[in-house]
């Protein structure tokens, strides 16, 4: 196999845009309360398959790192690092954190971090978004053992890179590592979703209609609520104000079109609702520590794995 060699800003991604069945329900059609089950393996099903859901594989890919030195990571998605040796480490809240072979590395969403390379590594990697949102506190990492099946899915997933193959048996094993790895999370980190049926009303309008002009008040008024009151509910059940929802569900969008998608900057500040290209520069650049066209240029967009091909 021919090997790719990354440098600083190096990394060849291929695209996993899947989504698994909807989540089953009860008898009486609601949703089920996973922590009170009777059963902790009936539970841990159950929780698997909320997840599976909403889970969305952005890239996945293999890379060799001789330079990784980068003061500012920061994304609106997560990550999953795990690597083949010693040799990398991350500077978090002032603090160093080595990454460690036999570990799976999560990082949620907006958080910053610094890396740095010590000696040459292998990275697998998975970046992907999930709903419901983790409530991690600020600057937070996830260091999580790896249990046996999860080494062997990692194995069976690089061999399957090494193979350059996009089949579905790729896509189903990223889903099932990043399951089982957000399982190993806090539970209470988890924002309810449903513990309010307006909020979730109006988070769904904004899901699906996040490249549109919306107004606060327009929601507030749909879900019955003064706009303060709707904007204090939304935090508490989201973890943000619904323009900071609204702004984090078109960089997501953006990224994606970055990543795997060759419209111009101008035709992406449109199509996902930011409109004008300088203010979308702006929003990213501020939310990403890189402008779009750097953005671009670091996740070097890969035809493999394409949606449609």
């Amino acid at each position: 196999m021919r090997r790719r060699v990354m440098g600083k800003t190096g990394t060849r991604c291929a695209r996993l845009n899947t989504h698994a069945p909807k989540m089953p329900m009860d008898r009486s059609g609601r949703s089920v309360d996973v922590f009170n089950m009777p059963s902790k393996i009936e539970a841990t099903r159950w929780l698997t398959a909320k997840l599976l859901h909403q889970i969305q594989i952005l890239s996945c890919d293999l890379c060799e790192f001789t330079v990784w030195d980068v003061p500012d990571h920061c994304s609106p998605f997560w990550r999953l690092y795990w690597h083949d040796k010693r040799g990398a480490e991350i500077g978090l809240a002032g603090k160093t954190v080595p990454i460690r072979p036999g570990v799976l590395f999560l990082i949620p969403p907006n958080t910053h971090f610094s890396s740095r390379l010590i000696n040459p590594v292998r990275q697998f990697f998975l970046h992907f978004l999930v709903e419901p949102h983790y409530r991690a506190a600020p600057d937070t990492v996830f260091p999580l053992r790896a249990t046996p099946a999860q080494k062997d899915c990692c194995r069976r997933i690089v061999a399957a890179i090494k193979r350059d193959t996009s089949d579905i048996g790729l896509s189903l094993l990223s889903q099932t590592l990043i399951a089982d790895a957000l399982l190993q999370l806090p539970r209470d980190g988890w924002a309810p979703r449903f513990e309010d049926p307006r909020i979730t009303r109006a988070a769904e309008t904004l899901q699906r209609n996040y490249p549109a002009k919306t107004d606060t008040r327009t929601l507030a008024r749909e879900a019955g609520m003064h706009p303060t009151s709707f904007i204090r509910l939304f935090r508490e059940c989201t973890g943000h104000t619904p323009l900071a929802y609204l702004t984090n569900l078109r960089l997501e969008e953006a990224c994606s079109m970055l990543h795997y998608d060759e419209a111009t900057l101008d035709e992406i500040a449109e199509k996902t609702g930011f409109g004008e290209r300088g203010y979308f520069t702006r929003i990213f650049t501020r939310g990403m520590n890189c402008s779009p066209a750097r953005y671009r240029k670091l996740v070097n967009v890969s035809s493999r794995l394409r949606p449609g091909v």
